[in-house]
């Protein structure tokens, strides 16, 4: 049986890829009310970037069954479809380990923040969306490790406000 949210996330993946492509991006997405909100980027598109060049088949079904990961230098819109898809694959398991996903916040098209609960405590994980130096690698199975030993303290800003893995992950 496939999990809501993990279904969700798959949805909003798809859509992020072929919206992305039109020049729209991933302004807020909610989990529990199944929302996300969208804006239209200025100047032309930005077509996907793959790490591993591109796949044979490009639409979502290909997707489904290839590799499609973003090169470094991939758009934001295509970094964030990949986040999104890759918090689909690890949800369940994060809900196991008491994280919740609650949904992501990109005011800026260059990063995004995944809010998510570890237990009772709200954290707000900051992630690069552009600008990359490395490939956006497995961040769904990142988190949930990061969070369960809680490694997430020692990217804290000082402020307590934030988890800034935008220079790690």
């Amino acid at each position: 049986m496939t999990d809501p949210d993990s279904e969700f996330l798959t949805h909003a993946s798809e859509v992020a890829f072929d919206l992305g492509r039109d020049r729209f991006r991933v302004t807020a997405l909610t989990l529990r009310s199944r929302t996300i909100a969208f804006t239209e980027i200025s100047g032309p598109s930005q077509p996907p970037v793959y790490f591993e060049g591109e796949p044979p088949g490009t639409g979502r079904e290909a997707r489904r069954t290839y590799d499609w990961q973003p090169a470094a230098d991939a758009p934001s819109w295509m970094n964030m479809a990949w986040l999104l898809e890759d918090l689909a694959a690890w949800v369940g398991q994060m809900a196991e380990d008491r994280i919740t996903l609650v949904g992501i916040e990109a005011p800026e098209p260059d990063w995004c923040d995944v809010l998510v609960l570890d237990g009772d405590s709200r954290y707000r994980v900051r992630i690069a969306l552009a600008d990359r130096d490395e490939v956006l690698d497995f961040p769904g199975m990142y988190l949930r490790e990061m969070f369960a030993e809680g490694r997430y303290r020692s990217y804290l800003t000082e402020d307590r406000s934030v988890v800034d893995l935008r220079g790690v992950l």
